[in-house]
């Protein structure tokens, strides 16, 4: 019985020990952004149009209009919020380091989430209907010990339940 006793106290203790161990801090933790393009084409492993695509903050990313959507205008840049988008702030959200807003490929440094949106044939491209994740751009944040002192008060109690027990049987 003993035996039985000492295995599951220290499985119970391994378990304990070993939520916590793996936890990323979230100080430093790689800041994550998320990217989706509409109606245009990336060149960093965004293969689907609307699909949000996961990176680290600061991504430098290149895009090329396409040329079945009809007669490229331009680019606009919303940045993601939650559920909703509005107009992205350049300099803030976004850096252009290569092209501009009104020509085919534009090359831009992502400093939080955004919708990249090619606009075609004089007609601005709506971003509202591909959005419908959680935007944030934090890294998670890692959970508090409560688990650990669970376990603890567990095998205070079970610590207690065996000195009862050796008390009351003699």
């Amino acid at each position: 019985m003993k035996k039985l006793i000492a295995l599951i106290l220290s499985v119970i203790l391994i378990c304990c020990f070993s939520v916590t161990a793996f936890a990323a801090e979230s100080p430093t933790a790689n800041e994550k952004i998320t990217i989706q393009i509409i109606k245009g084409i990336a060149n960093n492993s965004i293969e689907k149009e609307g699909v949000p695509y996961t990176f680290e903050k600061g991504i430098v990313t290149t895009f090329k209009s396409d040329e079945k959507q009809g007669t490229f205008n331009s680019w606009t840049i919303y940045k993601v919020e939650g559920n909703a988008a509005s107009l992205a702030v350049e300099g803030v959200d976004y850096e252009i380091t290569a092209g501009g807003l009104e020509t085919s490929e534009i090359t831009i440094k992502i400093n939080s989430p955004v919708i990249v949106c090619g606009n075609y044939n004089n007609v601005k491209t709506d971003p509202t209907p591909y959005i419908s994740f959680d935007g944030s751009s934090s890294a998670p944040q890692t959970g508090d010990m409560s688990t650990v002192c669970i376990m603890v008060i567990m095998l205070a109690v079970a610590a207690l339940g065996f000195s009862a027990k050796k008390v009351y049987s003699k």
